[in-house]
């Protein structure tokens, strides 16, 4: 397992685990929310590469949640990958840990496509968000230098007015040449939103 961390804030803190979150790598994943837990008031897990978690991680976060709200300081799950979600609706975990998320992100590959389950309601605070993950994929893929085919499924999701103005902007602002873009699956409200924002043409009939 690895551990990138990032100061999105003053107070707050991005750690973005990848790999696999068991016995051997929980300890670590431990000792950096120590590490940050009291010199900030958000803590952010970006779960959207981790590939498995155990009982032991598990245990790790609760642990971590608990003293976290001792302190009155805030931990948020986000972004988490199909697999390791699976865990936490299987366990019950889901509505432990991240009942209070407005917006969840799931991130796969599929078909050749990179596709982000957006599942939630999406507003002018939780849009930031996919707006990292965007970011942060544009930054990999310039690195790289391959095109990338990104869907965003948006049949789960509900947004706001000023949600869809905010998104457009990012969608916008996040572009580069080697990528393309759809979005599928919105549902009649959803669309209507996208549509007035002048997305119409990359929703997916």
């Amino acid at each position: 397992m690895t551990i990138q961390q990032e100061k999105a804030g003053p107070t707050m803190v991005v750690l973005y685990v990848e790999g696999r979150l068991d016995t051997g790598s929980a300890p670590q994943l431990a000792r950096r929310i120590r590490q940050w837990g009291d010199d900030i008031t958000d803590l952010v897990l970006d779960f959207s590469k981790l590939s498995y978690i155990s009982s032991m991680g598990l245990r790790v976060l609760l642990q971590a949640q608990k003293e976290m709200n001792a302190k009155q300081r805030k931990l948020t799950i986000r972004s988490i990958s199909e697999p390791v979600r699976e865990v936490f609706e299987m366990t019950g975990f889901i509505k432990l840990l991240v009942h209070d998320e407005k917006l969840v992100i799931i991130k796969k590959e599929e078909n050749g496509f990179i596709i982000f389950s957006l599942i939630g309601q999406m507003d002018s605070v939780t849009v930031s968000l996919l707006e990292d993950a965007l970011v942060l994929l544009k930054e990999q893929s310039q690195e790289e230098g391959r095109k990338v085919q990104i869907a965003l499924d948006a049949e789960k999701l509900a947004l706001t007015a000023t949600g869809g103005k905010v998104l457009a902007q990012v969608l916008r602002d996040s572009g580069w040449p080697n990528r393309t873009l759809i979005i599928r699956g919105a549902s009649g409200e959803t669309r209507a939103v996208l549509e007035t924002e002048g997305l119409r043409e990359i929703l997916e009939d």
